[in-house]
């Protein structure tokens, strides 16, 4: 083979080679395109639920609604005076908590201690009896 003949056939591999990696990035770009498509019309759809869910929201929470079903479903009535205090009159509730404390360390009985109705050497494993 003469050298002109081996430059020929390197160039039209090398170009065989480019085609081949033209035609392969064709289609990858289609397939990214077509997921582009794809998630473009999701997401609108995505948005055009989120809009019809605000909307319900807004409906659902509208003010005349709910003060209606308040009064049908909760009994609220209004706070007499008499139910007001201070706010001192509340206790809190660290200091109950370390009453309780304090009252529990204080105590001088022994803990309770439990002791089986049956030693583990009189014991007989479970489905078994013994003859009277």
């Amino acid at each position: 083979m003469t050298r002109a003949g081996i430059i020929f056939g390197g160039g039209v591999l090398a170009s065989s080679l480019l085609s081949l990696g033209v035609y392969a990035m064709k289609y990858e770009v289609e397939r990214l395109d077509a997921q582009v498509t794809a998630l473009t019309r999701t997401l609108a759809r995505q948005e055009e639920m989120l809009q019809v869910l605000e909307a319900e929201w807004s409906f659902l929470n509208r003010p005349d609604r709910l003060s209606e079903l308040s009064a049908r479903h909760l009994d609220l009535k209004p706070v007499a005076v008499r139910q007001l205090g201070a706010l001192e009159a509340i206790p809190l509730r660290s200091n109950a908590r370390s009453q309780a404390a304090l009252a529990a360390t204080q105590s001088r009985e022994p803990p309770l201690r439990l002791t089986p109705a049956v030693s583990p050497a009189q014991a007989t494993p479970a489905g078994k009896r013994e003859a009277p």
